[in-house]
């Protein structure tokens, strides 16, 4: 079942970029919150998938001026479903109320699109939306209580996941007969996901009836720390936070401005919206110098051949999609294809050893003239543009 909407790179250190774009980052520490709260709604309609989620690539597009939003509806080899968020550099002038907005309207949209492919309930959907709305767009959740010693107190999490994409942990203390709060802590930085909120709750410690504890940022063994507690002495409860490291801030944004419009699309060979496009996919294993420079050789090609007027070459071939796709292996150098209704596949086979030691880029160069004959040959279309033989 499809359970699990959420932005990638899922995570990151709170005192880094996630993306080295600062209005991508910007969109993905944006999303997290909002994907939260979708993806707890989505996962209670049990919607049949033979994958469990869906993954959101958001990327900085400055010759927008709207949110563009394309999710991937032909099954693929991966063990997730694609989306892609190219936001404008005006994206990030907005509040972060109105980034939230936009995100879960991009969201809530590319869902929409792949349940119309999948035969889902469309109509369904639309509790996630509200759920995410009516929560007011950001994720709440509170831990179960755990008893003191004498069993007079209990104490628990209560954690929130703000626009800035990164948590905030307040520790509580509870009476356990009436469930009054006696105490409580300030708030400490948490990790950016709801995993990593369950693992901070999960330390909760008390030490004696008096003292009570937690680690507040919890993400993998070597990025773990802070602290907050609550102890108790004569004069009542105090407090202590210690953070482990401090969060970078989202801009505050212009309410004055107007909201982003925002176009949802399907991509792939079975979707009616498909512009024709060629597509370099990418290729491995990179598992040796010589291999990594060929690749880096390449790759250079094939932007070459998937430039502006390479896609217009495409464009009068009558099917949607060519994709390539680079296999260093194999026992011997070879260039192969798979047409099906609306898409060729093209896979380069190119062991390790028959690459050159020397200068790659001839080399590469007349592996992508190998492609591209091998793509006029199934279409019949005429010489690429940019390419001496076509």
């Amino acid at each position: 079942m499809l359970s699990l909407v959420h932005p990638w790179p899922a995570q990151g250190r709170a005192d880094r970029p996630t993306d080295a774009d600062p209005v991508a980052d910007v969109a993905i520490r944006g999303c997290r919150s909002v994907a939260e709260l979708y993806s707890e709604a989505v996962a209670g309609l049990g919607l049949p998938s033979r994958v469990g989620e869906l993954r959101l690539f958001h990327r900085h597009e400055p010759a927008l001026d709207h949110v563009r939003a394309t999710v991937h509806v032909d099954p693929g080899p991966e063990g997730f479903e694609v989306g892609h968020v190219q936001v404008p550099t005006a994206f990030a002038d907005r509040t972060p109320e109105a980034r939230a907005q936009v995100l879960l309207d991009a969201m809530h949209g590319m869902v929409c699109r792949l349940a119309a492919a999948r035969g889902w309930d469309v109509g369904a959907l639309e509790r996630c939306r509200r759920h995410v709305v009516e929560r007011g767009m950001e994720y709440h959740w509170s831990s179960q209580p755990k008893a003191s010693p004498d069993r007079r107190h209990t104490a628990y999490a209560e954690l929130r996941l703000p626009p800035d994409g990164y948590g905030r942990v307040r520790l509580l203390v509870a009476r356990r007969d009436d469930g009054t709060v006696v105490a409580s802590s300030d708030e400490a930085l948490a990790f950016c996901t709801s995993q990593g909120f369950r693992r901070s709750a999960a330390s909760l410690r008390w030490s004696g009836k008096d003292h009570v504890s937690l680690v507040p940022y919890d993400w993998v063994p070597a990025v773990r720390g802070g602290l907050v507690g609550l102890t108790r002495d004569a004069d009542g409860w105090h407090a202590s936070v210690e953070d482990y490291l401090a969060v970078r801030p989202v801009p505050a944004g212009d309410p004055g401005l107007p909201a982003l419009d925002v176009v949802v699309e399907g991509a792939g060979a079975t979707a009616p919206e498909q512009v024709p496009e060629v597509t370099f996919v990418g290729g491995g294993p990179i598992e040796s110098r010589r291999v990594e420079r060929f690749h880096r050789a390449f790759r250079a090609e094939m932007h070459r051949f998937a430039s502006p007027a390479g896609q217009e070459w495409w464009g009068d071939s009558g099917l949607r999609l060519l994709e390539v796709q680079i296999f260093y292996g194999g026992d011997r150098p070879r260039v192969r294809g798979r047409r099906t209704d609306q898409r060729l596949a093209v896979f380069v086979d190119r062991p390790g050893d028959s690459l050159p030691i020397g200068d790659q880029a001839p080399v590469a160069r007349e592996v992508v003239e190998e492609v591209a004959a091998l793509v006029r040959r199934r279409t019949g279309l005429g010489p690429h543009p940019g390419l001496s033989r076509g």
